[in-house]
């Protein structure tokens, strides 16, 4: 047998594994002690509504990883999304107006068995309505925590909400940036809101610039609707202050599908500016010089798949475990250190869970 498919048969058999504990009765770990499967009819499938402030490419690469952990159990002919209860009503959408009657109508669908809220501003308008029994699940949230919608990272707070949590994740992007090419000045660029920090995870580099000794120069006056012409012109005003790195952030004008991104990455590289890619695979294979790899979003389906399967069977949402220890991993662009004249050790290489020895556009580019 060869090493992908004993890597695949080895996954069906620990996530079977894992469904026949489910179903067998509550853990033993106290957490979920008092939420069992009792009352549960094998036969009932579950409605699932989904609302998204606008598209981001993350969401729906998440929710296929739900659906397929789903399916690996067998759990995917019990739960279904259907369209009509599939709400995004665009980033234009300024004031939220659409987005809270949106989250207004799943909240008061009875029909509907869980809602899952794709990033803070769905999560922050679904929780404002929040009825107290329709279960909500929170995806592609930045940071949680900071965001007020959990208390903690072990209580949520709200007893029919949940959500994954990766504490530390964006400050060890920022220290493994840093550890890596040694910059003075990093740059940012965000929303000037709350979200938007959250989006670009400002007091993370905040934070790690103090402990780490290096200074960060933000740029906040772009907007949910900016295009790449919005970003490139941060961009040069932060080469212009001296910026001799970039962090790229979750904002839309580094959305393929709606800016030509590849305009930014090749701004970045010929100003000799290495960038490291916060959402990972697709921008560090486009040109960006690292990343976090994100070209697998199974563990993060498996995650919540469990969790929804253990709602569905009764559990509350806020009983529910919301750490999430998968460590990420790291890609490179080797094609960009080149250009940029970086020699990265053979052993930082050798730790990488991507490499990428030429630049490749995405499919979905508008260019």
């Amino acid at each position: 047998m060869n090493r992908t498919r004993f890597k695949s048969n080895l996954r069906v058999f620990i996530l079977s594994f894992l469904f026949l504990v489910l179903i067998s009765g509550p853990s033993t770990t106290g957490s979920r002690a008092d939420d069992s499967t009792s009352g549960v009819s094998k036969e009932k499938t579950f409605r699932v509504g989904y609302i998204e402030k606008g598209y981001f490419w993350a969401f729906p690469e998440i929710i296929n990883a739900i659906k397929n952990s789903l399916a690996m159990v067998g759990w995917s002919d019990r739960v279904v999304f259907p369209e009509e209860i599939h709400f995004s009503p665009g980033w234009e959408d300024m004031d939220n107006q659409m987005l809270m009657e949106k989250a207004e109508r799943l909240m008061n669908d009875e029909t509907i068995d869980l809602i899952i809220a794709a990033g803070t501003p769905a999560t922050a308008a679904v929780l404002e309505v929040n009825n107290g029994e329709t279960p909500i699940v929170s995806i592609g949230v930045s940071d949680p925590i900071r965001s007020g919608f959990v208390e903690s990272e072990t209580d949520s707070g709200i007893d029919n909400y949940t959500v994954r949590l990766s504490p530390g994740r964006y400050r060890r992007m920022f220290s493994i940036f840093h550890e890596m090419i040694g910059f003075q000045k990093l740059g940012l660029i965000f929303y000037d809101t709350e979200d938007g920090r959250n989006f670009s995870s400002v007091d993370d580099a905040l934070e790690v610039a103090r402990r780490r000794g290096f200074e960060v120069l933000t740029y906040a006056k772009i907007n949910p609707s900016d295009t790449e012409k919005g970003c490139l012109e941060g961009l040069k005003q932060l080469v212009d202050r001296g910026m001799d790195a970039f962090f790229q952030p979750a904002v839309n004008c580094f959305d393929w599908t709606k800016s030509d991104v590849k305009i930014l990455l090749e701004f970045l590289t010929e100003h000799k500016i290495p960038t490291f890619a916060r959402d990972g695979t697709k921008y560090v294979k486009a040109g960006a010089l690292m990343g976090v790899s994100s070209i697998d979003f199974s563990p993060r389906g498996d995650f919540i798949a469990k969790n929804l399967i253990y709602i569905f069977q009764g559990a509350k949402p806020r009983s529910l475990p919301m750490v999430d220890k998968t460590y990420p991993k790291v890609s490179v662009n080797l094609e960009t250190a080149r250009r940029l004249g970086i020699d990265f050790p053979i052993e930082f290489l050798a730790s990488c869970d991507e490499l990428f020895k030429e630049t490749t556009l995405p499919e979905e580019s508008v260019k």
